[in-house]
């Protein structure tokens, strides 16, 4: 059933800094524009921010009346999707299986053959998928996944696909992975699941960006710093796995001990959200801080991001993270920073129609937040934020704009939810 639901209604199921005339909170009262949204207590309250406007923007409010979708129900811990055309959406479980479902009836339709076999269990899993720029023709998707190495170890691996529609026939119908190869396969191997990154964007030239995590334990996360590794990166590829050009770690790669040529940027604890930006093709990314510190990037070419020499919030027994240091000389600063976690996923702008006020906003799930937030920006800087469907009580792992012009979002839980947000 659709929850139909004004602009104003929809802004009442954020947390609010509006106050009625009796001076008291009311439980759902709208945030009044040009005031900081509340926070949860910061982790690391000394810590400050490197300028105006990094830690709290002022709270904005959707004015255009919204319709929001539960358009599925049931999806096991979804992870990521890809529009394929047809009006159908790809959509990966992190157990380890695909789905198609239809985006107008929001029915699953049919699974998908042959997925490889995935690690299950904390950050491990079936993870993000990208259809190719030229899917119509080639049917190609591209996708990672966590692979069993030995008797307890994983890695990531990314890989790519077609995808061949069903055969026919009387049996339900089932797409199929034809013809999977292995683009990058990530070391080292480990016993730990946690932390893999792992989501994917294509730029308007056709190469592929990888998030990828530095694997949570000290001594793998210190190589989040180390161009000799490509854990704490986000890589820059064609659609073979090879380095992109104009990569900026490309030169002297005849070299025996050369740095990995298929680098873009670095120094990034676990990024789970890839976006570009329509503007003007930057690159901007979310990623989990430790407990707090959780963080949006704005990516540039052999860019540094600190992690884990400098960090926003503690260490998960409330330690501070060398000494609390949160700037450095040749790091670069997130562009904005919870103090109190949230926990981000997948990120999108949005660049459709439907919705003007909208227009180049970008779009974060939240997963401990459990709500879908909008990021007002001008330039590099965050201005205004907005938090939407707290309603719906759901932990949010990604979000994409769909050909129709709406957001879509999906949840992460066992009985998963596919939402659609449009104009009413």
């Amino acid at each position: 059933m659709a929850a139909l639901i004004a602009g104003p209604a929809l802004a009442q199921n954020t947390n609010s800094v509006g106050l009625p005339a009796s001076g008291k909170r009311a439980p759902n009262s709208a945030p009044a524009p040009g005031r900081p949204l509340p926070v949860n207590d910061p982790t690391a309250p000394a810590q400050k921010p490197a300028f105006a406007g990094q830690m709290r923007a002022p709270a904005v409010v959707t004015r255009t009346p919204i319709d929001v979708q539960v358009k599925t129900r049931g999806l096991d811990h979804p992870w990521g999707m890809a529009f394929i055309g047809d009006g159908k959406l790809l959509v990966t479980e992190k157990p380890g299986a695909m789905r198609i479902i239809d985006m107008v009836s929001g029915e699953p339709i049919a699974g998908v053959s042959e997925v490889p076999r995935v690690v299950y269990g904390g950050d491990a899993g079936l993870l993000d998928v990208v259809a190719d720029p030229n899917f119509a023709q080639n049917r190609t998707i591209y996708f990672t996944y966590v692979e069993p190495r030995g008797e307890k170890d994983s890695g990531v691996i990314v890989a790519k696909a077609r995808l061949d529609p069903p055969a026919g026939g009387n049996q339900a119908p089932m797409y199929k992975l034809a013809e999977v190869t292995t683009l990058l396969r990530v070391d080292p191997s480990l016993p730990q699941q946690a932390h893999y990154g792992s989501r994917l964007v294509f730029d308007s030239d056709g190469y592929l960006y990888v998030s990828l995590a530095e694997r949570f334990f000290s001594p793998t996360r210190d190589e989040a710093q180390s161009l000799y590794s490509w854990l704490g990166k986000v890589l820059r590829v064609d659609t073979s796995g090879k380095p992109a050009p104009g990569n900026p770690y490309a030169a002297n790669q005849e070299a025996e001990n050369h740095m990995r040529a298929e680098i873009w940027s670095y120094g990034h604890r676990n990024p789970q959200g890839l976006a570009i930006n329509p503007v003007d093709g930057s690159l901007w990314d979310a990623e989990h801080g430790p407990d707090g510190g959780d963080e949006i990037n704005r990516i540039a070419r052999g860019a540094n991001y600190g992690w884990p020499l400098v960090a926003y919030g503690t260490n998960y027994d409330h330690s501070a993270i060398q000494g609390g240091r949160t700037r450095m000389p040749n790091t670069v600063q997130p562009r904005y920073v919870w103090q109190a976690a949230v926990a981000p996923g997948g990120i999108a702008f949005y660049s459709g129609d439907l919705i003007s006020e909208w227009k180049n906003n970008l779009f974060v799930a939240a997963l401990a937040g459990q709500h879908l937030a909008r990021l007002v920006i001008d330039g590099d800087r965050i201005v205004g934020e907005e938090r939407l469907l707290q309603d719906q009580h759901q932990r949010f792992r990604h979000v994409a704009q769909g050909p129709d012009g709406a957001l879509w979002a999906i949840t992460d839980a066992a009985d998963g939810r596919l939402i659609r947000l449009s104009t009413r």
